[in-house]
């Protein structure tokens, strides 16, 4: 789909008229159009007119299109039946109302020289001439995809792609392609595989991953110690309860009880914690080196009641 369409008057030559033909294609578009098959419908209704330039037919032309969804084209076809039927044809008025609800939904692509493009840079939509007038103003365009071309004396041409949908009002900001990058394109060698990109301070994947392993076999371990003491405690504080035979009272029961699962965790807590912090040492001292890196991760033990509580701080 391209632009709006301009047709010839109806004052034009009687140089190449056919009648007879026009009138058939004329019935054979209505036709079609009847059948909703406006592909075929819209061309025929085209060489009607430019057989035998007749206003029914570029009505029927402009009512195609207009179904069709070339709303640009049908909406110049309506404005040109509004200015050129006389002010007694019943069918002005009908070409005026159809073009009044048709220019809402034009789409309007307004083309501008890029700046730092030349001033002879030639610019084509759809394969037509955007001339210096046609510059900077906001046209009508049919919907759908749009080509543009800039193209410019020792620069390659450079071809934008439009999509326009329609009531839209897009602005193109078009240029030929750079002289050093056209010349780059047609001498460069072959390309060179990119730089790696350089790794960020303290940033080995591997580092950092045995940073917080150790971290977490550091807490592991105060964990253990933390409830290792406090299985010591409760062991202490049972055995006020006990007698010499060991003989212990709820309360001192309840005490031992609360200390062999002290005693528990702190087993597992040391067992994991160790096997953390090894990990993590590893980790460390296999990783590349990174350079000057961001500080080591913190890992932090707070006790609070019935447990204890883990950070790792970066």
């Amino acid at each position: 789909m391209g632009g709006a369409v301009l047709l010839a008057c109806p004052e034009a030559s009687a140089q190449g008229r056919d009648p007879a033909a026009a009138e058939a294609l004329f019935d054979a578009g209505r036709a079609a159009l009847q059948a909703k098959d406006y592909d075929a419908a819209c061309p025929k209704f085209r060489e009607s007119y430019d057989l035998d330039p007749a206003p029914g037919a570029l009505l029927n032309l402009a009512d195609c299109e207009e179904k069709r969804g070339r709303v640009a084209t049908a909406w110049s076809i309506f404005r040109q039946l509004a200015r050129d039927l006389p002010a007694n044809d019943d069918r002005r008025p009908i070409a005026q109302s159809r073009a009044a609800a048709l220019e809402a939904r034009v789409p309007r692509l307004t083309i501008r020289l890029a700046p730092g493009a030349p001033a002879d840079t030639a610019v084509q939509r759809a394969g037509v001439p955007v001339g210096a007038g046609s510059l900077d103003s906001p046209l009508p365009v049919d919907p759908g995809e749009v080509q543009v071309t800039a193209a410019a004396p020792g620069r390659k041409q450079k071809i934008f792609t439009v999509q326009l949908a329609e009531g839209a009002q897009i602005e193109l900001l078009v240029a030929p392609e750079e002289a050093a990058a056209a010349a780059a394109a047609a001498g460069a060698g072959p390309a060179l595989p990119p730089k790696a990109a350089p790794q960020e301070a303290g940033g080995s994947p591997r580092r950092t991953a045995g940073w917080i392993s150790a971290g977490v076999g550091a807490v592991g371990i105060g964990l253990g110690a933390v409830f290792g003491a406090r299985a010591i405690g409760k062991k202490g504080d049972a055995e006020a309860y006990c007698d010499e035979d060991n003989v212990c009272q709820d309360q001192g029961i309840k005490l031992q009880k609360q200390g062999v699962t002290a005693g528990t965790i702190s087993t597992v807590a040391f067992l994991v914690g160790a096997a953390a912090l090894g990990t993590g040492a590893v980790l460390v001292f296999t990783a590349p080196s990174s350079g000057q890196g961001s500080p080591a991760p913190r890992a932090t033990i707070g006790v609070v009641p019935g447990g204890a509580v883990a950070t790792v701080v970066f």
